[in-house]
This record gives C-alpha cells, sequence and structure tokens, in this order.
C-alpha cells in the first residue's frame, strides 16, 4: 500500500509518535510511506523511516490510504486523492471528529476500546480497531538502573496542558509522610505547543526536580530507574507514557483515562478511582509502602506492554482497511 499521513508537526506532542512508529512499521513491511506536516522537515527526536514532504505538496500527490488526526490537517487530506481516506480519532472530544463523522466518505478509527466505542455512538457508523501502542523493544526493563533507596516517582511534567494533571500529582504527593523516603522526577520537553518552562509558577517540594527535553535513550533510563509512574490523566484517548512506565517495569497507579486496555487494578497497575488529590495521594501512598504488591506490577508489566506494539497494531489496521466495504460502511 502507499500510505499518506498527515500531521500538524513532528515535534513530541500531539499524538505524533503514533504515527511515525506506524509509518516506520509499515515501512518494514514494504509499504510505502509519506509524511505530510506544513515544514516537510523529518522529525528530529525520533528516526523516521519514510518519506516527508510539505503539507503544500499533497494536493499534487496521491495514496491508497490516507490518514490525518486533526482539524489543522483535515482540509489538505481530504484534498489529497487516496482510494481511502481514514480519520484516526486519538482523543476523547476530539475538535476535529465533528467534521469527518458528518463527511460518510471518511472512515473511523480509534485508539483505545472506550474511544472507538464513544466514536461508534457519536458517529452511528462503524469504527476501526485502532487500539494499540508501544515500542516494546525500546522501552524495556533494566533493573539495574532501580537504585533501592530512595523510592524514585516519575511524573510527567506537562504542566501547560491541564488534562495531564501535573499540578494534580504534586498537590497530592506533597501531603504524603516521607515514610518510606522517595523522591520525585518530573520530565517534559519545550517546542511546538509547549513553549513555556513548566517550572514557571509552580513551587516545587524539595524532594521533587525536572528534567527537560530528555532524548528518547534519556527517557527510556528515566522510566527504568523509576520505581513508580503515575498518571492522572483526563480526556485521553491511549496513555503512552503510563503503556512506557509499564513496559520499563515502572509500578503504575493512573486514571482510567487512556489506560483501560491495559491496566487492570491490582494485576497490572493501581486504578486511581476519581481523578482528586485524595484518590491520587491514597494510590501512591499504596505504592509507597507495599513493596510486594510494587514488586507484582513491576513484573506484570512489560508482559502487558508487549501485547500492545506497533507492529502487531500496523498488521491490524492494514487487514481493516483492506476488507471489502458496502455502502454506508
Amino acid at each position: 500500500m502507499r500510505f499518506g499521513l498527515f500531521l500538524p508537526h513532528v515535534g513530541v506532542f500531539g499524538g505524533v509518535r503514533r504515527y511515525l512508529e506506524l509509518g516506520n512499521a509499515w515501512r518494514r513491511m514494504g509499504h510505502e510511506v509519506t509524511l505530510f506536516h506544513p515544514d516537510g522537515t523529518p522529525p528530529g527526536w525520533l528516526e523516521f523511516h519514510g518519506a516527508t514532504a510539505p503539507l503544500a505538496t499533497a494536493r499534487g500527490m496521491a495514496s491508497e490510504v490516507a490518514i490525518c488526526g486533526d482539524p489543522h490537517t483535515y482540509g489538505a487530506f481530504r484534498e489529497h486523492r487516496a482510494d481511502l481516506h481514514l480519520y484516526y480519532c486519538v482523543l476523547l472530544r476530539d475538535p476535529g471528529l465533528a467534521r469527518a463523522i458528518a463527511d460518510r466518505e471518511v472512515l473511523l478509527a480509534a485508539n483505545s476500546t472506550a474511544l472507538r466505542s464513544w466514536v461508534a455512538r457519536r458517529g452511528r457508523r462503524p469504527v476501526l480497531d485502532g487500539v494499540g501502542g508501544i515500542d516494546a523493544d525500546r522501552f524495556r526493563p533494566d533493573p539495574a538502573r532501580r537504585a533501592e533507596s530512595p523510592v524514585r516517582i516519575l511524573v510527567n511534567g506537562r504542566r501547560s496542558r491541564p488534562k495531564k494533571g501535573t499540578d494534580l500529582i504534586l498537590a497530592a504527593l506533597r501531603g504524603l509522610p516521607r515514610d518510606p523516603d522517595f523522591e520525585v522526577v518530573l520530565f517534559d520537553t519545550q517546542g511546538p505547543g509547549s513553549t513555556e518552562d513548566p517550572r514557571t509558577g509552580v513551587a516545587l517540594p524539595e524532594f521533587a526536580r525536572y528534567i527537560l527535553g530528555p532524548t528518547q535513550q534519556e527517557l527510556v533510563a528515566l522510566y527504568q530507574s523509576a520505581h513508580v509512574f503515575i498518571a492522572a490523566e483526563r480526556k485521553a484517548g491511549w496513555c503512552n507514557t503510563a503503556l512506557e512506565a509499564m513496559a520499563c517495569g515502572c509500578a503504575v497507579a493512573c486514571t482510567s483515562s487512556g489506560t483501560e486496555d491495559f491496566a487492570r487494578d491490582g494485576e497490572t497497575a493501581v486504578r486511581i478511582p476519581f481523578r482528586h488529590p485524595f484518590f491520587v495521594r491514597r494510590a501512591a501512598a499504596r505504592l509507597l509502602r507495599d513493596r510486594t504488591l510494587r514488586a507484582r506490577l513491576s513484573a506484570a508489566g512489560p508482559a502487558e506492554a508487549r501485547r500492545w506494539n506497533w507492529n502487531d497494531l500496523a498488521l491490524k489496521l492494514v487487514a481493516q482497511l483492506e476488507r471489502p466495504r458496502g455502502p454506508g460502511a
């Protein structure tokens, strides 16, 4: 197949990894892949094995399958000549979804089971299974990086996006007694969509620090060095960071947003029932104090993550795209 992928940028934001990883998987399978975005330059933070081209050139080119997941490139996506146009929803209350639903010639897909059900109810038509996404070869355990003490809690530090829950988690952790001793490490990358310094306007506790702009190798090392990862997202489709942490052997505590497919309470994660500092604090305290639970979740996470790898997802999507389609499908 010839795939045309449409993105508003190629920074470390907004589901870009999904397109790069799927594009790479399709290239390994022998398909042709062109990534269209405004500048047309290759991404600088993750190697991409397909072609890249300026968004303005898409109208004069053709693909068998065109894929878009945002309102900013939707016009170019629909003007691009393709046998199939697929809108890949990756976000609850996606601002571009209404336009895609109204366009009956556009196929729909979603990146989690919960989001797929929500899109199907709203769109009243089938939604392709686009659930999954992890590079378990890159994100894998390395027990040698995990020190005995202090217990390290890792948190997505994207404070510019309140739905990530960073400030909520910090508020919860401020109220925890320091027994056992623990530290908090937050990470973020500044760039398109997140130009503010996340440390601005927050009084970090003495036991917390930021790491800004980690490379992919440094990000993996952070996960591998952490004992606990906490995610308190809302309106997520697929929580990449929670699964990446799980793949690296972190014990994960998370809300249900973007995690329901892989986070089973007491089996692969500790589920936070309500997105409130009290419940985040309770989950964190449980993981800090219960070394046996941490060890069990740490052991279960990598196997669970391998179920959701990019190659399997790429194959699954191709199989669905190759099916014959009747009117209105």
